[in-house]
């Protein structure tokens, strides 16, 4: 996960070590150290996804290379997202990803929540049923079912949102001639 959030940090501008920390805890990285840091970046550099500039001084600064651009579109384009947390690492660089791949990738989203969501109220109802039910674990399943209701409202508003996005995408080429001017 931490190789997504690297490299979609150095897609967007060349940063160094410090800078990578903090922004790295922004995103949402809480126990992010230079002992993690450092290490994903020598791994990421002599796969050469990144390279450092040469500088004056003690800081490296690192940008992104083009087989680094491919693995972060790749990692972002991934099936893998099951974790919560890599999911939304994900979304923050969402805007990396084309218009009908984010739509995808939303669906694919909702559709592990549905799938949780229906395993959780099959739980608390056998709970129930079973008369199991104390008050701590139901608790914590009727918690779980209103996040993940809630978590599959805010999908679908991204998903209604990506699906305006993929209508009005621009072609990347126009089918036949490009008229210049007014209605010629």
């Amino acid at each position: 996960m931490i190789d997504l959030a690297v490299l979609g940090l150095l897609r967007k501008s060349p940063r160094h070590g410090y800078e990578l920390k903090a922004r790295l805890l922004e995103l949402g990285f809480s126990r992010v150290s230079f002992g993690t840091l450092y290490p994903a970046l020598r791994r990421l550099e002599k796969r050469g996804f990144i390279e450092a500039l040469r500088q004056s001084g003690r800081r490296k600064t690192y940008r992104l290379t083009a087989t680094g651009e491919e693995e972060f579109t790749r990692i972002l384009d991934s099936v893998d997202d099951e974790e919560d947390r890599r999911f939304n690492m994900r979304l923050a660089f969402f805007q990396c990803l084309e218009p009908a791949a984010r739509l995808r990738t939303l669906k694919r989203r909702r559709n592990q929540l549905v799938g949780r969501l229906q395993t959780a109220q099959s739980a608390l109802q056998r709970s129930i049923t079973e008369g199991q039910d104390d008050h701590y674990t139901a608790a914590l399943l009727r918690h779980n079912i209103g996040t993940t209701e809630a978590d599959i409202d805010w999908l679908d508003q991204l998903i209604a949102y990506a699906r305006t996005e993929q209508k009005t995408e621009v072609p990347r080429t126009l089918p036949g001639r490009a008229r210049i001017g007014g209605n010629g």
